[in-house]
């Protein structure tokens, strides 16, 4: 289901001349990724507080994707777990956030942002195919027209984390030592 899920997701157009009515935003796309993410990744013990506490995604340097992400979220759950989602800005601090969207992956803000997250239980996203390489653990890519992601199996370890294989399943490219 899920997979059916993403890849209808990411199957969508994000063409630009909005010729189509059914044509989803990239930023919509995304959103709906970062919300799926955090049922298939798995956090280390004492992640959470309780077992109610909220997943947090962060997004920085992406207010419209915050924003489209917030509507995406209110009201739903991951499990058991309440969806927050809160804006990070000038690389603020990161206490409590379990999914981390940095938009720009290459201004001063990003750097300290992938520096700090860096060895924390926290899914790093970003986007564009330098986004693996400065430093995510996931990063979306448009591919034919359809936004995609990549996965670096060796961030995700760094930050102590799993995974599922149906994730990995359905990822653009999958990077790294396989778990």
């Amino acid at each position: 289901m899920f997979a059916a899920g993403l890849l209808a997701a990411g199957a969508a157009t994000t063409g630009s001349d909005g010729a189509r009515a059914t044509e989803i935003s990239q930023q919509q796309v995304e959103a709906a990724y970062l919300y799926k993410f955090g049922g298939y990744v798995t956090w280390p013990d004492k992640t959470f507080a309780a077992p109610d506490s909220p997943i947090v995604i962060g997004v920085a340097q992406a207010d419209a994707l915050a924003e489209e992400l917030t509507a995406l979220v209110t009201g739903h759950t991951i499990g058991n777990r309440p969806v927050v989602v809160r804006h990070i800005h000038d690389g603020g601090p990161l206490t409590g956030v379990n999914i981390l969207f940095i938009g720009d992956g290459k201004s001063a803000e990003a750097d300290t942002l992938f520096e700090v997250s860096r060895g924390k239980p926290i899914l790093v996203v970003t986007e564009g195919a330098d986004g693996l390489a400065a430093g995510g653990a996931v990063s979306f890519v448009v591919v034919d027209d359809r936004v995609r992601f990549d996965v670096s199996l060796d961030a995700v370890q760094q930050n102590g984390l799993k995974l599922s294989a149906l994730l990995l399943s359905v990822a653009h490219s999958v990077n790294g030592a396989k778990p």
